[in-house]
């Protein structure tokens, strides 16, 4: 048996950490995508008095056709961040159900749930009441909106590609 309060901290705590797992994976598209640029900032004598990390977007220079004003077809050399090349999924969790079937007893003023197995057969007599209940318990979690940052700054990077070749 385990209490009532323990099985749902432990559903919880299992949906958290799926949950959180999704979310390390989310964030290692900064890694894929993107790559860490160190800049130094000086004074008027040269020296360093600042170091400034950013992130760069990995790009790759694609050969561009245009037509210039004379008609002539010109190559242009055209910056592609890798993230507008690609379709990006984030992964989250949607909704969690878990539909439990079990018995419940209150022992020593606390609900315990006990998960008999479905198939055995009940110990009771046809005309004996058992001490215990049976329930079904079906937990539903959906997350909150996310943000559209991700989703702003690709569409920025592509407006600015799309400068480029225009």
């Amino acid at each position: 048996m385990i209490s009532f309060k323990s099985f749902i901290h432990a559903v919880h705590a299992a949906i958290m950490y799926a949950s959180d797992s999704l979310m390390d994976k989310n964030v290692g598209l900064l890694d894929k995508y993107f790559e860490e640029t160190t800049t130094e900032e000086k004074d008027v004598l040269g020296k360093v008095i600042a170091v400034k990390k950013s992130m760069s977007p990995k790009t790759v220079t694609l050969d561009y056709p245009n037509q210039n004003a004379d008609g002539n077809i010109v190559v242009t050399h055209v910056q592609v961040p890798l993230i507008t090349l690609v379709p990006i999924s984030i992964s989250q969790i949607e909704k969690a159900t878990l539909t439990a079937d079990f018995e419940m007893e209150i022992v020593n003023d606390t609900l315990q749930l006990h998960f008999a197995d479905s198939n055995a057969k009940q110990k009771n007599g046809f005309f004996k009441k058992s001490k215990t209940n049976r329930g079904k318990l079906e937990i539903v979690i959906s997350p909150q909106d996310t943000t559209d940052g991700l989703k702003l700054m690709i569409e920025g990077y592509e407006a600015i590609l799309k400068r480029q070749i225009s």
